[in-house]
């Protein structure tokens, strides 16, 4: 029984209306915790390693390959065993009229028949509909922070 391994990627952009100085530390796995519900992680740096079981319900070890503060990259290597690889890269850019634009990418590749089942699944997700949903948390964890800084 020969093994064939499936790859595909996925690309889309979110704007935020805050600064990239703001935004950027909360691309840490431990402070997503403060802006999107049901998240939790570990700290990140450059060479950090974590666990976790989301977003996808499966165990999955991340290693942070590039976590970049002057260029606003992150880029992760993301493992479930013996199921899928995932690159996982998050690009800040200025954006018009103060908004920021969050770029993600992800190229999922699977190691074995059960991963290519599980990309399958995760081909036919809404990406565009997870994008939006970050997109919302943000905005809206930003627009509480601007609340509680007027009081």
């Amino acid at each position: 029984m020969s093994f064939t391994s499936s790859q595909f990627t996925r690309k889309g952009d979110i704007n935020i209306r805050a600064r990239a100085e703001d935004v950027f530390p909360l691309l840490c796995p431990k402070r997503e915790e403060e802006w999107i519900p049901g998240w939790e992680c570990g700290y990140n740096e450059e060479g950090a390693i974590f666990r976790t079981t989301k977003p996808y319900g499966t165990e999955l070890y991340w290693n942070t390959l590039q976590y970049d503060r002057l260029k606003k990259v992150v880029d992760f290597l993301i493992t479930a065993p013996h199921r899928y690889m995932l690159r996982f890269t998050i690009d800040v850019a200025a954006a018009n009229d103060g908004l920021l634009t969050l770029s993600f990418s992800q190229t999922f590749t699977s190691v074995s028949e059960e991963g290519n089942e599980l990309l399958n699944q995760y081909k036919a997700e809404d990406f565009a509909e997870r994008l939006r949903n970050l997109g919302e948390f943000m905005n809206q964890y930003f627009q509480n922070k601007s609340k509680n800084e007027k009081r």
